[in-house]
């Protein structure tokens, strides 16, 4: 599952963003957070109704109170493919003379080309990205108060080869499933393209207890500026983007937590005022309506840890109150509002069964509420290069989902084992049409929201085995999903086929105390079967192997100095292959070989 399914919490605040197109990703820069976790089981009530498939959590380390000097770290790097260029820098310390005040400065920047694919280039398809974050923190006895301000932007070319073609014309490009359209190398991005600039400024405090607790209040403000440009027929309108969309968020969350004897309990509530609107002066009816959304929510976490076991229960109730207004490509005007009551909860525990031996399991209840986009997209998606029409008789998704994990760590092995069984009611997916949409822009295939009952299953595998303690290690890791409608069986599009990869690595003590590593990986991925050929454009990729090679030479310096030197190769036999969950398969193939060089100092 994907999407809004998935639920990004950046340094403590819900993501709010246009995640609704496949081919927009989250406005968040990996550069900017170094710890990134999966949150799972009851914890995964206390971020919201909308996380049916799981939360991302990304959080930055705490801020370095109490500690005089200056520290960080400047990260350079160059990529093969795209001639790709980026660079980090990251500053932390206190205030002379008062330590209690600490901060923190980041910025990064990425500067790509036209990416290739093992056999052709693929035009337009650079990227430029520039994230820049300011975190202040003032800590005091019990206090604690932190304020957070970012701002991310980024510019993405996008593949021109399905726009501006007929009928036939995007026949055969399907057909084919490759472009059509080259040009040698360049770093100009031209239309169509995506630019997007995200502010996010977080206000947060803390006041821990010994006997009262842990309370924490938090407020948050984001806002999205989203800009799409398309291929115009007349070129003196290209500077004109033909959508425009403001977002606007506000966040509120309150919660309380103590831990005592073997209790551990947790209470919060959480509010969010979204506002997004279309941009006048674009010339084209934009692909979702201007809406507000309000949402309100509370949750209560209680677990209990014995010696050898664990409980845990969550509960949240969430309401969602949606009003959306606009006009269809008619130019007739329409508007609903939609409300929305969603109860989740999950209920599990663990048991140790042996010396580094556990055994998980929770089983759960989770609601989503559709999207505005699902319940009434009216438009082309420009990276897909497909036309998607919303249902706006979709009602929430419910799920029933009973997951059983087995893990053991040791000094020679690591094990994770994860079983799930899913069901849905009311599955919300997007499902070719066999139709052609007719746009200035040209002709696209036509994809409908659909609602189906479902029945999902599926296992992930995650084992390292050390051959030598701390020096040569061998990983295997593995995931399968089955899915279908529980009604008639037929197969759901888009759900990930097998997957397997292997690596290998070794560690070495070179002279004078540098240190040396080096990896070897293999991936495979299977050819999906279990897909319905009659309403997916094309047929499913070939099965493809990549492999991989990274090497590392690193040395502590003096202090808290370490310098670390990385080449890496990714897809190291430059194999020609397509993603089946990657809609962009329909015309272009994948990435070809990458080699990576990147430098990094912490000092």
């Amino acid at each position: 599952m994907y999407g809004t399914r998935v639920l990004i919490v950046n340094n403590g605040v819900r993501q709010s963003g246009q995640q609704w197109g496949d081919d927009h990703a989250p406005e968040v820069s990996v550069d900017a957070n170094d710890q990134v976790h999966v949150v799972k089981g009851a914890e995964a009530v206390r971020y919201g109704a909308e996380a049916i498939a799981g939360v991302i959590v990304m959080n930055q380390s705490s801020l370095p109170y109490d500690e005089a000097g200056l520290r960080g770290s400047i990260a350079g790097a160059y990529a093969t493919n795209g001639h790709r260029l980026s660079s980090s820098v990251r500053l932390e310390g206190t205030f002379p003379g008062y330590t209690p005040l600490a901060y923190r400065l980041q910025t990064s920047y990425t500067n790509a080309g036209d990416r290739s694919s093992a056999h052709y280039r693929l035009m337009n398809t650079g990227v430029r990205e520039l994230n820049n974050a300011l975190t202040l923190g003032w800590r005091k006895d019990q206090l604690t108060i932190e304020g957070l301000f970012s701002r991310y932007q980024n510019k993405t070319g996008l593949l021109p080869s399905g726009h501006l073609r007929s009928r036939e014309g995007m026949a055969e490009l399907l057909e084919r499933g490759k472009p059509d359209l080259f040009r040698p190398f360049s770093r100009e991005i031209s239309s169509p393209y995506h630019s997007v600039v995200h502010y996010l400024a977080r206000l947060k405090g803390t006041w821990s207890n010994e006997h009262l607790g842990l309370f924490t209040l938090q407020g948050s403000l984001q806002r999205d500026r989203r800009e799409e440009y398309a291929i115009r027929r007349n070129s003196a309108y290209s500077a004109v983007p033909t959508l425009s969309l403001s977002l606007t968020s506000l966040q509120t969350d309150a919660s309380w937590r103590k831990h005592y004897h073997h209790w551990d309990s947790e209470v919060g509530l959480h509010g969010e005022y979204l506002d997004n609107y279309s941009n006048a002066g674009t010339g084209f009816t934009p692909p979702i309506p201007n809406y507000t959304q309000t949402s309100w929510g509370g949750y209560a976490l209680q677990r209990y840890q014995a010696d050898h076991f664990g409980l845990e229960a969550g509960l949240r109730l969430e309401q969602t109150k949606m009003r959306v207004a606009g006009y269809n490509i008619a130019g007739e005007y329409f508007s609903g509002d939609h409300n929305f009551t969603n109860l989740t909860y999950t209920l599990g525990g663990h048991l140790h069964l042996w010396k580094g031996g556990k055994l998980t399991s929770n089983v759960g209840l989770a609601f989503r509420a559709p999207h505005v986009q699902e319940l009434y997209s009216l438009g082309s998606q420009h990276g897909s290069a497909i036309f998607v029409y919303g249902d706006s008789t979709l009602r929430s998704e419910r799920g029933y989902k009973w997951v059983t994990s087995l893990t053991h760590h040791s000094d020679r092995w690591d094990l994770n084992i994860d079983g799930y069984l899913q069901w849905m009611d009311g599955y919300i997916y997007e499902e070719p049409s066999n139709e052609f949409a007719q746009t200035l822009a040209g002709e696209y295939p036509i994809f409908r929201y659909r609602q189906r009952d479902a029945f999902f299953r599926g296992f992930d595998i995650d084992t390292r085995y050390y051959i030598l303690p701390e020096r040569l290690y061998a990983r295997v890791k593995g995931s399968m999903v089955w899915a279908e409608e529980r009604k008639t069986g037929r197969y759901f599009p888009y759900i990930p086929a097998l997957r397997l990869s292997e690596e290998v690595g070794v560690r070495i003590d070179l002279p004078k105390s540098w240190q040396s590593e080096l990896s070897v990986s293999h991936l495979f991925v299977d050819r999906q079967h279990r897909f319905d050929r009659s309403t997916d454009l094309t047929d499913s990729p070939s099965p493809y192997h990549l492999f991989g090679l990274e090497a590392s030479l690193s040395k502590p310096l003096r202090g808290r100095q370490a310098l670390r030197l990385t080449l890496g190769v990714d897809n190291l036999f430059n194999t020609e292959y397509k993603e089946y969950t990657n809609r962009a398969r329909y015309y272009a193939h994948d990435a070809g070989r990458d080699v990576r060089l990147a430098l990094h100092w912490h000092f």
